[in-house]
């Protein structure tokens, strides 16, 4: 395995590979650009306001200088004589080349002389007296849609305002009264500075494009430079994760891009020699596991060779003791037969006992060899609905149950599972007939087969309402030839076979079986088997169909 410290910088193509859609360099170039553009807009808004703010005060500056000196200019002329004189100062006011127009109203705004110059302007003013009878006194109205208009309105008296009073021919101290002949109205417009204020706005967007297009290029330049350790991490990391070898990634500085890079380098090589050490790990254990498989491959061998010689045994345990204990059992009988009575009665007894005694033993050698069967010669699986041969047990066993006066009852339909049909008979036919052999005085007396879904199998339960089992018999009662010897029923006629048989038959099939039980209040046998395949009989809970026997 190639250690970490010795791989190569990856290159820049597999840095490429591994690129996010939204790489982080270029949402930084983005927000790098928002914080420069916005700003810089901002201060050419802010700029550009203040800029016509002032414009537009020089404008109403100026406008009110023009209108008040035409105004003092026009004081005392507004009447016949002074005509040529008001048409001089109208003259002299269109020498201004920002002047707009130049209207002199009389003192019912009706208009006296009018000089327009700008139609535009004079336009936005008659739209405005639309609107308003007459314009502030205050300051200058500011109108166009360029703002670029300033007009105002300056009161004509008859007299200077500094003439003094005079009252019978004698001049009085108190300035003289005016009397208010007219208005006149100047528009004005300084196309200059308007162009200007063009320029300046289009300069600003200009600095601005410039700023972006300069700006952009160092940006991303600075930017995939600081982020290039980030890119080689993240093509590290990768390879990382694909189980090969990451490489080293460089240090470029001592901030926190170079400690990540330091820390992932340290990382890498621990782990590059937890691989080695979890590489070498996996071998010895595959290892390991191949020399346990070969002595298990070994050990079942040995076993299916012992199971196999265990059969022959019994086979010839069967044949050696069989044939001489029938030939005991025929003789004995042949003796008893032919000279029972010539025999003496002890003899005769013996006689009985022997032939009794070799049958009991030829039974425990059939017993035997049948558990064997079980256990290493399964018959061939069908389906069996059970709840049927339940029934027909419960026909063979009837003359027992009148006899004990036995109540059985079928709870629910049993299903139709895939079993030899001869050894689950066998486990219906062992259960119930031990439930009928060992209710003894019971005052009730019934038995109940039933069944349900457990799982992914059938379990099935035999109750009965018998003597039940002690609490030390219950660990041994599937055991072969054990009996329960501590629950008062060691009188009832037994080999310790039948349990052990149902035990193997269930094994066998890929169940269990187990028992709940108390002394004198009755047992429940329960045993599962597989749901191999979908049933062609449904389970009818909570239906009840009562067989007696």
């Amino acid at each position: 395995m190639t250690q970490p410290g010795a791989a190569s910088v990856p290159s820049k193509p597999a840095i490429e590979a591994v690129r996010p859609r939204y790489a982080l360099e270029r949402r930084i170039v983005v927000w790098t650009l928002v914080m420069v553009i916005v700003p810089t807009l901002a201060c050419a808004v802010w700029l550009n306001f203040s800029v016509r703010r002032a414009w537009e005060q020089s404008l109403q500056q100026g406008t009110s200088l023009v209108t008040q000196t035409a105004a003092t200019a026009l004081s005392g002329r507004m009447n016949s004589a002074g005509q040529a004189q008001a048409q001089a100062v109208i003259e002299n006011l269109l020498l201004d080349k920002r002047i707009a127009f130049v209207s002199i109203t009389d003192a019912e705004h009706q208009i006296v002389h009018l000089r327009v110059v700008d139609h535009p302007a004079w336009s936005s003013y008659c739209e405005w007296r639309g609107v308003a009878e007459a314009p502030p006194m205050d300051r200058p109205l500011v109108l166009g849609e360029e703002r670029d208009v300033a007009i105002w309105r300056a009161p004509v008296w008859d007299t200077p305002p500094t003439r003094r009073a005079v009252r019978g021919g004698v001049p009085t101290g108190e300035l003289a009264d005016p009397h208010l002949c007219g208005f006149v109205i100047v528009g004005l417009r300084d196309r200059h500075i308007a162009g200007m204020v063009a320029q300046l706005e289009a300069a600003e967007l200009g600095v601005a494009g410039v700023l972006c297009v300069l700006a952009l290029p160092i940006v991303a330049w600075a930017v995939r430079r600081w982020t290039r350790p980030l890119r080689e991490l993240v093509a590290a990391t990768q390879r990382l994760g694909e189980g090969q070898t990451p490489g080293v990634v460089k240090v470029r500085s001592q901030d926190e891009l170079g400690q990540l890079a330091q820390s992932f380098n340290d990382m890498a090589g621990k782990l590059g020699v937890a691989r080695a050490d979890l590489v070498r790990a996996n071998a010895d254990l595959e290892s390991k596991v191949l020399q346990r498989t070969a002595e298990l491959e070994r050990a079942k061998r040995d076993l299916e060779h012992e199971i196999t010689e265990k059969n022959e045994f019994l086979r010839a345990v069967s044949h050696d003791l069989g044939a001489p204990l029938r030939n005991i059992g025929g003789m004995a009988t042949m003796l008893l037969m032919k000279y029972r009575d010539t025999l003496a009665q002890d003899a005769c007894n013996k006689l009985e006992r022997i032939h009794a005694n070799v049958k009991a033993q030829t039974d425990l050698i059939n017993d035997l060899l049948e558990i064997s069967r079980i256990r290493s010669k399964p018959g061939r699986r069908q389906e069996v609905d059970l709840h049927a041969l339940v029934q027909e047990l419960v026909e063979s066993f009837a003359y027992d149950l009148d006899d004990h006066r036995i109540a059985l009852e079928l709870r629910g339909r049993l299903p139709v599972v895939m079993v030899e049909r001869t050894r689950i008979r066998q486990v219906f036919q062992n259960l119930i007939d031990n439930a009928i052999k060992y209710m003894l005085d019971a005052t009730e007396r019934r038995i109940i087969v039933s069944s349900r879904v457990d799982g992914g199998d059938w379990r099935f339960s035999v109750t009965d309402t018998g003597r039940g089992i002690a609490e030390t018999d219950l660990p041994q009662i599937f055991q072969l030839y054990r009996r329960a010897t501590h629950s008062g029923s060691h009188h009832v006629a037994g080999r310790g076979v039948g349990l052990a048989s149902v035990r193997a038959v269930v094994e066998t099939c890929g169940g269990r079986i187990w028992v709940e039980s108390r002394l004198g209040a009755g047992s429940t046998f329960h045993f599962t088997l597989p749901r191999e395949k979908p049933q062609q009989a449904a389970v009818m809970n909570g239906a009840d169909s009562g067989l007696t026997g």
